[in-house]
């Protein structure tokens, strides 16, 4: 099997490749160092790009081989992941007027691909050396076992202590309506329904902690939550595009990215169809 990162020569890229790398790592996976020639980007530093992260994976004996395509970029990722083995595909994204916006990454979203996909928000550069700690938010119960499987194998990459942030939605009529007995309740029947999970992370040997919150705006609370406490990473779950984008308004994850104080990784389930 083989952990697929796209690079361009910036260092955004360099940082997603490094979460690739520690992905690939953990389970003894190929990294291929992909690229799809385009006069925009210098060949040069695409390569020396790719000697960085082959340096960094002789510390981790990970395996590498370097990638390069031709044609249209997204038409022929997908193509290249049909005709190999690949697991997941990382890559990173920039800022642009939308995050989103005519971006690979966006383009990306929005095809069938045959491996899952990982887009990286990159906030800190030198988050990749200190992750200590992950945040997942998820709404109410709602953890699938592909992003759980990710998260998992991020926490373990990076030895790093993970909190699942469990947000249920409530408006202010329901706000008033909640005592604290209720509340309560709320919140244990959550936890019984994540207590597998939590089964699995100490049979991994990972620390994990589940918080919760009722919040009248998802993004907004996830972003009060970030601003308090000391997270390095946040992995959240990516919603395929449709393939007509929003006219008037922001994608929630695009304006997440937007405003994340920290790294984050958006997770895309492989297309089973």
């Amino acid at each position: 099997m083989k952990v697929i990162a796209a690079m361009n020569g910036l260092v955004t890229s360099d940082i997603a490749a490094l979460y690739a790398l520690r992905y690939a790592a953990l389970f003894n996976y190929t990294l291929g160092l992909l690229h799809v020639l385009n006069p925009d980007d210098s060949r040069d530093e695409v390569e020396a790009s790719m000697t960085t992260i082959e340096e960094a994976a002789e510390e981790f004996q990970v395996k590498t081989e370097r990638i390069f395509l031709q044609g249209e970029p997204a038409p022929a990722i997908q193509t290249h992941l049909k005709e190999t083995n690949g697991d997941i595909l990382f890559c990173s994204t920039r800022m642009r007027t939308r995050f989103f916006e005519d971006s690979l990454s966006e383009k990306l979203t929005r095809l069938h691909l045959p491996a899952d996909l990982a887009i990286v928000r990159v906030a800190h550069v030198g988050a990749t050396t200190r992750t200590e700690n992950i945040l997942l938010p998820i709404k109410e119960d709602r953890l699938s076992v592909k992003k759980f499987v990710f998260l998992s194998a991020m926490a373990k990459g990076f030895d790093a202590a993970t909190e699942i942030y469990s947000i249920t939605l409530a408006g202010n009529r329901r706000l008033a309506r909640l005592d604290i007995g209720t509340t309560k309740e709320l919140f244990q029947k959550i936890n019984a329904h994540l207590s597998h999970y939590n089964k699995a992370f100490k049979l991994m040997d990972v620390p994990l902690r589940i918080k919760h919150a009722l919040a009248e705006n998802e993004i907004d609370q996830i972003l009060h939550h970030l601003a308090h406490h000391d997270f390095q990473l946040m992995i959240i779950g990516g919603r395929r595009l449709s393939p007509f984008p929003l006219l008037f308004r922001e994608n929630p994850i695009a304006r997440l990215f937007r405003y994340t104080p920290v790294n984050t990784i958006a997770f895309y389930g492989r297309d089973e169809k």
